[in-house]
């Protein structure tokens, strides 16, 4: 009998699991492709030039593109650091988490961030 509620139970509770979705719901667009990043240190024009020149489409102009952040995001089951670019007006402090976009350097395409995200620990 004690064998049964115990399997009922872990029945329960993997299939509540199963419906939850990961931090940050209804704000990333997961199924598009976006990733939870955070912020390792923020990288002015120069640094990040030398960092991603060979990710960068042709013809970019580091100046114009503001501000960059590098980021680690989980790709899979690994841990992905990269080189993103941040929206004008956005003010990033290592340690944000936000929403990323990731980029593909055999394509040419840096990674974007899209903006702030909310910490859960902070909203309560």
């Amino acid at each position: 009998m004690r064998t049964r509620h115990t399997f009922i139970g872990i029945l329960a509770c993997g299939l509540l699991a199963s419906c939850t979705q990961p931090l940050g719901h209804g704000e990333i667009d997961w199924d598009l492709g976006a990733r939870r990043a955070r912020v390792l240190d923020i990288l002015g024009p120069q640094a990040a030039e030398a960092e991603a020149r060979d990710c960068a489409p042709a013809g970019w102009n580091w100046q114009a593109g503001g501000a960059y952040a590098r980021v680690r995001y989980r790709s899979g089951r690994l841990h992905k650091n990269t080189l993103a670019t941040m929206p004008e007006g956005l003010a990033l402090q290592p340690g944000d988490e936000v929403e990323l976009w990731p980029g593909d350097c055999g394509e040419h395409r840096l990674a974007r961030i899209e903006r702030r995200l909310h910490s859960p620990a902070l909203d309560q």
